[in-house]
């Protein structure tokens, strides 16, 4: 009977079996796809979406660049067999909660780096001075956070030099590590960077505590669920949920037996090439832009 309705219906034996296997493969392809979707939206997911989805990536993997890459002097990742983690700041000074992580970050012993903005740096000198005397890391995040693909190769090495300029006059210290805005970089970018001796750091765990409404503990959770030999953690120095997250994330990564350096740290362990300072005067830096605008 059920044959006979098939064929009625314009169904041949040869086609039911197409038909099912039709539908398997939608249904798989389906399932799959959920399945992809609720990974991409996990927010404890370990694996940056850059190192599945981009073809760049895949091609640094294979070269075996993707921890660091002397060519572009890129740092993505540091040494996955040694038990440290980075924590790295971005977008000081801030005088609200900037003084609040450095004293939690002194109290409990754990290094860092922070990614300074010029202007910033400008507005409000004794931060970067209180963190430079108590030993932490200074580094580059461009004058005013503009995305540096836009901008022209001469561009991108004045917001690199201005912003250093303000940090030297802060705290006497120059710098040789940056971190573009949003993290966007591309060949040029990286290419004017390592011109002016900078390696451009990357990261690999990403606390989203940049957004308004982002709670202590989903911070601490992500970085805690992320976090791996090697780690670059990325937060940032001008929340107030950063500043309360912090403390249990120190405590909880060194009770796994994880040990806190800084990029420059994490570089040497990499035994990491980096590109060597510009022979260039800082006031006649603007030179540059002969070599680099092309």
């Amino acid at each position: 009977m059920y044959v006979k309705r098939l064929k009625s219906a314009g169904y041949t034996p040869r086609m039911l079996p197409r038909r099912l296997r039709l539908f398997a493969v939608l249904a798989a392809a389906a399932v799959g796809g959920l399945l992809l979707l609720g990974w991409v939206l996990n927010p404890q997911r370990k694996t940056p979406l850059r190192k599945v989805f981009s073809p760049a990536e895949w091609v640094r993997h294979w070269k075996g660049i993707d921890r660091y890459d002397p060519n572009q002097a890129l740092l993505s990742e540091g040494d996955p067999n040694r038990r440290e983690v980075a924590l790295t700041f971005d977008d000081g000074p801030d005088t609200r909660y900037g003084p609040q992580i450095a004293a939690i970050l002194k109290d409990k012993k754990a290094a860092a780096t922070f990614f300074l903005v010029g202007m910033r740096v400008k507005e409000h000198p004794e931060v970067v001075r209180r963190l430079a005397a108590e030993g932490f890391e200074l580094a580059n995040h461009t004058y005013n956070h503009q995305s540096l693909p836009a901008l022209k190769p001469h561009q991108i090495a004045n917001e690199l030099r201005l912003c250093d300029a303000d940090i030297f006059e802060a705290s006497g210290q120059h710098t040789s590590l940056m971190r573009p805005p949003g993290v966007q970089y591309n060949d040029k970018v990286l290419e004017v960077a390592r011109a002016l001796g900078y390696v451009t750091v990357s990261w690999t765990v990403g606390a989203r505590d940049y957004e308004a409404d982002t709670s202590p503990e989903f911070i601490r959770q992500r970085v805690l669920a992320r976090a791996a030999p090697g780690s670059i953690i990325l937060l940032h120095q001008d929340t107030a949920a950063t500043a309360a997250a912090l403390p249990e994330i120190i405590d909880s990564l060194r009770s796994q037996g994880y040990q806190f350096v800084t990029i420059s740290q994490m570089l040497e362990h990499l035994h990491a090439k980096r590109p060597a300072a510009p022979q260039i005067p800082p006031q006649k830096m603007h030179l540059t832009k002969i070599l680099l605008d092309r």
